[in-house]
């Protein structure tokens, strides 16, 4: 058996993204707020706090491929209860905020986006926040169709955090949980294995959930962190199931794997069924040469591949010890 633990790091540091590593993100999300607040404070409205919410501020971001685009998450608190203004409303004060701000400013479900020619968006999500009387905070979206929905970020954001406990001795030379790296490598899979955006492609926050829920702890014999061992063990979960579920632990409490049709999910476990059998393949291979290339089909060309003279010794292991809990 190849180890092969280098390779999946380095290929993690290439395709990973977040507002520490992007500045040119966070200028550009400084710019549209500082926008919206002299638009409101000109027209004597509330004003918001800040919220930094999505796959950014969880460390969960992927640099995007092809004709994907960055996707920036931004909430904005506005201090007062669902009842004294409507949703609409609300939307409407920051719509009228930036809608010329750039040439593609729409407003969406639950976000006003505004897009950016250079191939991101940063996607404004209005709430209204308030304490209610028995001293529980209290959060509800403005959604475009739907109105006043009930959510809770802060809550999301602080599960998505509480699940790298468990895997706190697992960063090896990324400085980054194995929980992130293998949430991170489940985005660009899908992303190279389903660019294109559609009601058959799961979100990012579903795959964090799915590996919240179901990765456990995978370290090599030698006490190091095995990412490829890690994915077989997602991948042979999804495998052995008609329908994947993950559900936020948030109000609305929804499963965001349901949009997906009987017949997408079964494409879905497929192509789990194929990312498993690459890597039982590259775990089988003893050159590390060979068994990454077997996993760039899987992972995009991003995923390294060293030279054969570069490869240093081929090692023969016991088995992986995997932790019995799951984060």
């Amino acid at each position: 058996m190849a180890n092969i633990q280098k390779q999946f790091e380095g290929f993690h540091e290439t395709i990973r993204t977040d507002y520490e590593t992007n500045k040119e993100l966070r200028d550009k999300r400084d710019i549209i707020l500082g926008k919206i607040e002299k638009s409101l404070s000109e027209a004597k409205r509330p004003s918001f706090l800040r919220l930094m919410q999505g796959s950014y501020i969880m460390r969960t971001g992927v640099k995007p491929i092809g004709e994907k685009e960055y996707d920036i998450d931004v909430g904005m608190r506005f201090k007062f209860n669902a009842e004294e203004y409507d949703a609409t409303t609300v939307r409407e004060w920051v719509f009228e905020a930036v809608k010329s701000h750039t040439d593609n400013v729409e407003s969406k479900g639950p976000c006003i986006r505004v897009g950016y020619a250079k191939g991101f968006h940063v996607d404004l999500v209005p709430y209204a926040w308030w304490t209610d009387d028995a001293e529980a905070e209290q959060f509800r979206l403005a959604h475009s169709s739907k109105g006043w929905i009930a959510a809770d970020p802060p809550k999301l954001l602080k599960y998505v955090d509480d699940a790298q406990d468990t895997f706190v001795d697992t960063e090896g030379s990324t400085q980054t949980t194995q929980l992130r790296r293998v949430i991170r490598c489940l985005k660009r899979w899908d992303d190279v294995q389903l660019p294109e955006e559609s009601e058959a492609k799961p979100s990012g926050l579903a795959f964090t959930l799915l590996s919240i829920a179901q990765l456990a702890k995978t370290m090599s014999w030698d006490g190091k962190p095995d990412d490829r061992a890690a994915l077989m063990g997602i991948a042979s979960f999804v495998t052995g199931q008609t329908r994947v579920v993950a559900k936020k632990p948030s109000p609305e409490y929804e499963d965001m794997f349901a949009k997906l049709s009987d017949e997408h999910m079964e494409a879905l476990i497929e192509r789990f069924r194929v990312m498993k059998n690459a890597l039982e393949a590259s775990e089988r291979e003893v050159d590390p040469t060979k068994a990454c290339e077997l996993l760039v089909p899987i992972f995009g060309d991003d995923f390294p591949v060293p030279p054969p003279d570069a490869t240093g010794k081929k090692t023969q292991a016991p088995a992986i010890i995997t932790s019995s809990s799951s984060a």
